[in-house]
């Protein structure tokens, strides 16, 4: 599948290092079928050296289109890794151009390429060049402003990029401040590949309502324990019951993964989102995030769904709660 053969609206699970691994993307997938996922974040120089970050790519059959977005500022290495992950199957390679890490930046990864717009556009034409695949680039407005996004978007596309993805903040903005989409519709005009929006999407029908003349556009940070982000407008939201049912699944699918400690520890990034909404969510939060095992979260997990049942709170907490009863 390529990118100009999807029809519009294109909507995307963003890619997120710690979030969007196999276990998150079969979820999205089992409850939005139609979604695009992108994997975690991830090193290319890591791919190619490491077998522990190679592993953590690795999907399933059902992920498809699945889409890897690497970061690096060597060619020849991102072309190594494009080729092995062209190999595995992959559906296309994403090229990061737009965290604002500092560590990453001042590596020339990530957003540190728009300021080396010939080094990123030798990037994009090594891989395309190499793969068969799409190679496709996520960046961001600009450095300081937006004035410069046409000209970069425009040579990253005659370079080979098949699809752009703009998240609507500059690098000086990090993550503050609102996503600003104007830019992003002005470059859609004036480039011939799809182009995505990213940026405070809260949900398919927000990113909807944003997406104008776009082709699509990705949900990030709203995503994360929030699978139903991606449900056409106007569903239902999911009950407390519903919601558990999800979140033991996802966390099942992440023991087949990954060893238990690891997966109590990353499951819990989850647990804010996943909770979000309902009475006593807090104290909710709370005890299953001192679950120290599978055996205790689950526990908890299946009696919370079963009658809104948690360990007595905290006394603050209690008080706080007073004549509180959790959502079901």
């Amino acid at each position: 599948m390529r990118w100009v053969d999807m029809t519009p609206p294109v909507v995307c699970l963003a890619p997120m290092d710690g979030i969007t691994d196999t276990a998150y993307r079969q979820v999205v997938r089992s409850l939005a079928p139609g979604v695009v996922l992108f994997s975690e974040f991830t090193s290319a120089d890591g791919f190619t050296r490491s077998a522990r970050v190679r592993r953590r790519l690795e999907f399933a059959a059902e992920e498809r289109p699945y889409f890897v977005q690497l970061f690096g500022s060597t060619p020849q290495t991102f072309v190594e890794a494009a080729l092995a992950l062209e190999a595995q199957g992959v559906t296309g390679i994403d090229i990061n151009m737009g965290c604002p890490a500092r560590k990453i930046v001042a590596s020339m990864h990530g957003s540190g390429l728009m300021r080396e717009p010939y080094l990123a556009c030798r990037i994009v034409e090594a891989v395309a060049r190499a793969c068969r695949v799409d190679v496709s680039v996520k960046t961001r407005l600009g450095w300081r402003d937006a004035a410069g996004l046409i000209p970069f978007a425009r040579s990253l596309a005659d370079a080979g990029a098949s699809l752009l993805t703009i998240h609507g903040r500059t690098y000086d903005q990090g993550f503050k401040g609102q996503a600003d989409w104007a830019p992003i519709h002005a470059l859609k005009r004036q480039v011939a590949i799809p182009v995505l929006g990213n940026g405070d999407v809260a949900d398919a029908a927000d990113g909807l309502s944003r997406m104008g003349d776009l082709d699509g556009f990705m949900i990030g940070r709203a995503a994360i324990g929030n699978p139903w982000a991606f449900r056409a407008p106007g569903e239902p939201a999911p009950t407390l019951p519903e919601r558990v049912a999800v979140m033991l699944e996802h966390f099942e699918r992440m023991l087949r993964v990954k060893p238990e400690r690891l997966a109590v520890i990353e499951f819990r990034k989850h647990l804010v989102g996943y909770l979000k909404g309902f009475d006593f969510a807090s104290h909710a939060r709370r005890t299953l995030l001192e679950a120290p095992d599978r055996a205790t979260l689950v526990r908890r997990l299946e009696a919370l769904a079963a009658g809104g049942w948690l360990p007595e709170p905290p006394p603050a907490v209690a008080t706080a709660a007073q004549g509180l009863a959790l959502a079901g």
